[in-house]
């Protein structure tokens, strides 16, 4: 099968995030299944005008002449909108966060610029011959916030376990003594306010009462990192909560290894690769009730879920894991064994199962 994929997301982690992580090995596991796969993609990842600007000027250009050859076309989230019309061939939709549905949560010009973009998203849906989502959450949202009617196949965002475990086995990792590490909570994601950091911010104040040197490793950047840093300092947490910016893939996975706990609170997730992430490092979760996150943590089982924007139960549900060592292992567990069912081979023959049979009807 010929696949042409258009995506606008900035190919590379420290921009594109999991929606890049995630991608990039779905189309190297698709072409070690056999498939011919070619990604078209901006040469930068944003123009002189900003990301918004520059991802719709870069979608008005794509000549629609040049996927003549191609079996099927996929379009990622609002990526090929603008010739999803004009294609000789078929046009499929993958939505991976539903830019609709994260503008809600969003103010001031990030708001704007998702608004705007969820239009075009909402013309790629309408116009697609298949759509396809995340997760139930997503399929759900995206029925409500752009009137879609349709079939809705789901494909869940995939992890490359055996790369992610050579990775790990290649990080030089030191066991401490228990008695000398502190106990750490790990989170990583970009700082928009959906991510809800704010509310793990305010959960280590409270925290901070039961285990004085807890310490909550904050990862990346964002919109929210100005405001986050002043209400670490309002709440005197210089001592417990370390902003650690954007890390590298090594960096990042000693961080998880590192802590004996993963959490984001966040209030809006298409899926949340991280999640996947931290379960393969067998870390127990603490996270939020709510969007999809559920759909991947069963609570009591592979995490804890807090009530969203609740400082208290977060609080109360990081430190019944911190101080039950073994109950984190279970936990780590059970996540590192649902995990497995997001292994690129599986996600990816389902994905190649899907397009085929729809090419075939």
């Amino acid at each position: 099968m010929k696949i042409a994929i258009i995506t606008a997301t900035p190919q590379n982690v420290k921009l594109g995030s999991g929606t890049f992580v995630t991608n990039i090995h779905l189309t190297n596991e698709l072409r070690s299944q056999g498939h011919l796969v070619d990604v078209f993609s901006p040469a930068k990842a944003s123009g002189p005008l900003g990301y918004m600007a520059h991802r719709f000027l870069w979608n008005w250009r794509l000549d629609p002449r040049r996927f003549d050859h191609y079996d099927v076309v996929v379009g990622y989230d609002m990526d090929g909108y603008a010739i999803s019309d004009r294609l000789k061939v078929p046009f499929i939709v993958y939505i991976h966060g539903i830019i609709a549905d994260e503008a809600t949560f969003e103010r001031g010009w990030v708001r704007t610029s998702l608004e705007l973009m969820a239009k075009a998203e909402k013309v790629s849906v309408h116009r697609a011959a298949l759509v396809i989502s995340t997760s139930e959450y997503s399929r759900t949202r995206l029925k409500q916030l752009y009137q879609y009617d349709g079939n809705i196949e789901i494909v869940h965002p995939l992890i490359d376990l055996k790369g992610w475990d050579a990775a790990v086995a290649s990080v030089k990792y030191e066991e401490k003594n228990r008695e000398q590490r502190r106990p750490t909570v790990f989170c990583v994601g970009v700082q928009y306010p959906r991510k809800n950091v704010a509310t793990l911010i305010r959960a280590a104040a409270i925290l901070r009462r039961q285990i004085p040197d807890v310490e909550v490793r904050i990862a990346s950047k964002g919109p929210e990192w100005n405001n986050l840093r002043r209400l670490a300092q309002e709440l005197n947490l210089e001592q417990n909560v370390n902003f650690l910016g954007y890390l590298s893939y090594q960096e990042l996975i000693q961080e998880y290894l590192d802590c004996q706990v993963f959490c984001l609170p966040s209030l809006q997730e298409g899926f949340g690769l991280v999640f996947a992430e931290a379960m393969a490092s067998y870390k127990p979760i603490v996270a939020s009730r709510s969007s999809s996150t559920p759909e991947l943590i069963e609570d009591g089982v592979q995490g804890l879920l807090a009530n969203p924007l609740d400082a208290e139960d977060l609080a109360s549900k990081l430190a019944e894991v911190l101080l039950n060592p073994e109950k984190a292992r279970s936990l780590g567990k059970a996540g590192r064994a649902k995990v497995s069912e997001f292994d690129a081979p599986i996600i990816a023959q389902r994905f190649s199962q899907l397009l085929t049979n729809f090419l075939e009807k």
